[in-house]
């Protein structure tokens, strides 16, 4: 009957070990879910500042073309050759294929930018998680050994008992 007490506070120690162990990885859980969602937010940031960086491009590229086609415009209405009315139209032409290599400099410019951004993110993250992940593992491991410690504690106690040649009751 002295057994009872004894197996019944072991396993009443395990149990607690092992509620201890499952918060432990509930929390660990908790911790990477949170960082996988700060890293996620932080790629939707730099995709973001990129778009912006590509729509203030495009209307640097909309202002100096207005301007210029302007200027043009007042240009061809005080030509008064075809020659000049010629040389306005090649200046425009050129002009266009001028910010049409200067917007995809600078949209391309962004994009490496974001690119950067983001691996420069994904590398943060692989060297913060790396210690982390280790560290979480290892508790998850430790909390582990510590709930089954009591477990074992009992079965050796109860194949100890019947080696000693106590006898075992059957419930």
């Amino acid at each position: 009957m002295s057994n009872r007490p004894k197996r019944a506070q072991a396993q009443s120690s395990a149990n607690e070990t092992a509620q201890a162990a499952l918060s432990a990885s509930f929390s660990s859980a908790s911790e990477l879910t949170r960082e996988q969602l700060a890293f996620s937010a932080e790629n939707l940031a730099a995709w973001f500042r990129a778009a912006e960086a590509l729509q203030l491009a495009q209307l640097h590229l909309s202002q100096r073309a207005a301007l210029l086609h302007r200027q043009a415009a007042e240009n061809l209405r005080n030509a008064s050759t075809p020659w000049e009315m010629l040389s306005v139209q090649a200046n425009l032409a050129l002009y266009d294929f001028q910010e049409g290599m200067r917007f995809l400099q600078e949209a391309l410019v962004a994009s490496t930018r974001a690119g950067g951004d983001v691996s420069a993110a994904a590398q943060k993250r692989e060297q913060d998680e790396a210690p982390q992940a280790a560290s979480a593992a290892a508790q998850v491991v430790e909390a582990a050994i510590n709930a089954a410690a009591p477990m074992a504690q009992a079965w050796q106690q109860v194949f100890a008992a019947s080696l000693n040649g106590a006898p075992t009751k059957h419930h």
